[in-house]
């Protein structure tokens, strides 16, 4: 038993304490001797995962004194041999639909700002060897997703064989497979494909069965040269509670920010729903909207669609004092909830510990220089403020304020100090709205 317990650590640090507590300790140990344990299953479903997550780690690791694999047999209660139970019928295939594609979001209609263009131009070049994996990151309502199944549109216009999926739908397809003793099944539908295509990767977070399982198809896929697209909500190295193995896969190709759209883009989103769903607004409905819900895509379109819903006649463009007065409670609640210069100085001041004075004074020192180009950068990044507001607003000049938010963009992309402060400010707005 020595051995078995030994091995129960070693599994801790692997698979995670939680894993083991849910799917190794209720095995009943039911012998042992200095070559074999038998251990008796709960159900089918945790012997199947023993053999597909625990087996092949028992070879290198369950040894015993003298280095030797101890054999593990497992017994499922009910279907030992000479049992008088008829056997199971073979189960139909488990069917592993990827999710469906929004027709609309193409490379066309994806409204692009400077920051991005680089980025959908990658895009239309794939699939391409020299950008394997692609990965997106951003805050919600950005475009990742649209930008995802216009890749997985295009690669299918190409005659390729590309799988979009949302990582929980990945996840309960995993799922499904265990369950079911289908995880072969699972494995030729996934590795199959020219392309695999998951949104929202950070959902596998503390899921070590299925990190695991979407670790081996990662490598398949890779090594035959197949190309795989993921978005998620922050950059790999900022991801919590996801395998360092996988963190790194995801840089070994190209990783790119996707930033949100500014007033102009915005209006373009919404000039393009109005065609598209036949709803008129004026250039002055329009503009109103964006101002109200700017930077925050995923609300201005829940907006949209309230308005919509509200408004019996179709037949007239609304008027910027109609549209507030149908919608007035969703403005309200933006303007509570989103984020402000004010609201991001003060929480870059208290990140680093000083005054709000002191990012917004003359001092040229670096404990209040480079609080001073973080709060630059962020608001630039998450309000789209012109550089003159943020001049005006800092006590700078042009040149300063384009200079700093520079600075911050490439010391970003190194990692270290920049990314930790971005991140855990980010965090803190992101806490203080969710108190609200």
């Amino acid at each position: 038993m020595d051995h078995w317990n030994a091995f129960l650590r070693v599994l801790e640090e692997k698979l995670g304490k939680e894993a083991v507590d849910r799917w190794i300790k209720p095995f009943k140990v039911c012998d042992y001797d200095a070559k074999n344990l038998y251990l008796e299953a709960a159900d089918p479903f945790q012997a199947h995962w023993f053999e597909e997550q625990i087996r092949p780690l028992c070879k290198t690791h369950f040894l015993d004194q003298n280095q030797q694999p101890i054999k593990v047999h497992i017994r499922v209660p009910g279907t030992q041999k000479g049992s008088s139970r008829k056997a199971a019928p073979t189960p139909l295939p488990i069917e592993l639909r990827g999710d469906n594609l929004d027709k609309n979001a193409t490379f066309e209609n994806f409204i692009c700002t400077e920051e991005n263009k680089l980025l959908v131009e990658l895009l239309k070049t794939l699939p391409n060897p020299s950008y394997n994996p692609v990965y997106l990151f951003g805050s919600a309502g950005v475009g990742k997703s649209h930008l995802l199944m216009a890749a997985a549109q295009h690669l299918a216009a190409k005659g390729l064989k590309a799988l979009y999926v949302h990582a929980s739908t990945f996840t309960d397809h995993v799922v499904q497979a265990i369950r079911s003793s289908q995880m072969q099944h699972l494995r030729t539908r996934y590795r199959a494909v020219d392309a695999l295509i998951i949104d929202d990767i950070h959902i596998l977070a503390r899921k070590n069965a299925t990190q695991e399982e979407f670790f081996h198809t990662f490598n398949a896929l890779h090594s035959r040269g197949k190309q795989i697209i993921l978005s998620a909500k922050e950059a790999p190295s900022q991801l919590e509670d996801i395998e360092p193995r996988l963190t790194s896969r995801f840089e070994w190709g190209v990783f790119f920010e996707v930033h949100p759209l500014g007033l102009a883009e915005l209006c373009q989103v919404l000039r393009q729903r109005c065609r598209l769903l036949q709803f008129p607004l004026s250039d002055e409905g329009i503009a109103f909207l964006a101002q109200n819900f700017s930077g925050n895509l995923a609300a201005l379109m829940q907006a949209f669609e309230a308005l919509i819903l509200r408004s019996a006649k179709r037949s007239f463009s609304l008027t910027k004092e109609e549209i507030e007065g149908k919608i007035g409670d969703l403005i309200a609640l933006e303007k509570a909830e989103s984020a402000s210069p004010e609201k991001i100085i003060s929480a870059t001041a208290a990140y680093f510990g000083i005054r709000v004075e002191d990012i917004l004074g003359k001092s040229q020192g670096r404990q209040a220089t480079l609080p001073r180009q973080i709060a630059l950068y962020l608001c630039r990044n998450k309000l789209k403020l012109p550089f003159q507001a943020l001049g005006r607003l800092f006590g700078r000049d042009h040149s300063t304020v384009m200079t700093s938010i520079k600075q911050i963009e490439e010391k970003k992309l190194k990692g270290g100090e920049i990314s930790t402060a971005l991140l855990e400010i980010e965090k803190a707005l992101a806490l203080n709205k969710k108190n609200k």
